[in-house]
């Protein structure tokens, strides 16, 4: 079986291309030690997403990520979201494992995908709403 179709058969719940950026932080010991580094989104799903860094994350590392996603705010629904101006630009942010890892070779760089482990069930209820509403414009 080829790597395109094991990610074929792998994938739960469609994907969106969507760029974003974000930033990632391997979670390891000791927790002094962490530096978040920028990376590029190349698509989402509902239960994790792909981005395009330049640092390898082997499968199993866990990172913290903070995707800079426009628009995914709106669909916040407590009182906070509607009244801080603050919430409605701030990123989303989850725990995810590393779950595969290519790399890109022309570009000296790396393709993650990563699943989510750990996100406030608002923001992930938020995020699916975001994504429905990108299946449907799409």
């Amino acid at each position: 079986m080829t790597e395109e179709n094991i990610g074929k058969c792998r994938r739960e719940t469609p994907r969106i291309e969507r760029n974003a950026a974000l930033m990632v932080t391997k979670l390891q010991y000791p927790m002094t030690n962490l530096i978040a580094k920028p990376a590029t989104t190349k698509n989402l799903a509902e239960n994790g997403l792909c981005f395009t860094a330049e640092d390898l994350y082997e499968p199993g590392t866990i990172l913290q990520l903070s995707v800079d996603l426009r628009g995914w705010q709106h669909y916040l629904n407590n009182i906070i979201s509607i009244l801080d101006a603050g919430t409605a630009s701030r990123p989303l942010t989850a725990i995810a494992e590393v779950v595969w890892a290519q790399h890109l070779p022309e570009e000296e760089m790396y393709d993650i995908g990563v699943r989510f482990k750990d996100i406030y069930e608002d923001d992930l209820r938020a995020f699916k709403k975001y994504l429905e509403k990108l299946f449907k414009n799409d």
